[in-house]
């Protein structure tokens, strides 16, 4: 791992947070053009900095530090029917619409209201499933 590909593994998670280089430079107490320092790999980034961006951006210090020389920027990517792009991240999930509540969920930055969506999404997979066992019941 080099300064270049992390700081281009921090640009990508940051555009997928829907953050903006000014927002996340303030969230870190730093400046602008540091974190552009940072993205650019023309400054290296303690220990501690690099925890608070995983923090801040959602992921874990190895998907950040992760060698992503396997998937230069074309390569890993896969598309929609429709054309969309998906980064290599992306391709362990089953659909497009997986890939859009990911991206939405990591643009939700209030952990209460992330933990309240999650509670919500197992509340419908339970209703889904009662459901399901109803209707499989009357028809017996």
């Amino acid at each position: 791992m080099n300064a270049k590909q992390l700081g281009r593994n921090i640009r990508r998670f940051r555009e997928e947070a829907g953050l903006s280089q000014q927002s996340l430079a303030e969230q870190l107490n730093i400046s602008f053009q540091q974190l552009q320092k940072y993205e650019y790999g023309q400054s290296r980034i303690t220990i501690d900095r690099l925890m608070a961006i995983a923090q801040i951006l959602h992921t874990s210090i190895a998907e950040l530090i992760s060698d992503s020389a396997d998937y230069p920027e074309t390569a890993g990517q896969s598309y929609s029917a429709e054309g969309e792009r998906f980064g290599p991240f992306e391709r362990v999930l089953v659909s497009p619409e997986e890939v859009q509540m990911l991206k939405a969920f990591r643009r939700i930055h209030s952990e209460k209201v992330r933990s309240m969506l999650v509670q919500q999404a197992k509340n419908w997979v339970e209703a889904e499933r009662e459901l399901l066992n109803w209707t499989k019941d009357s028809k017996s």
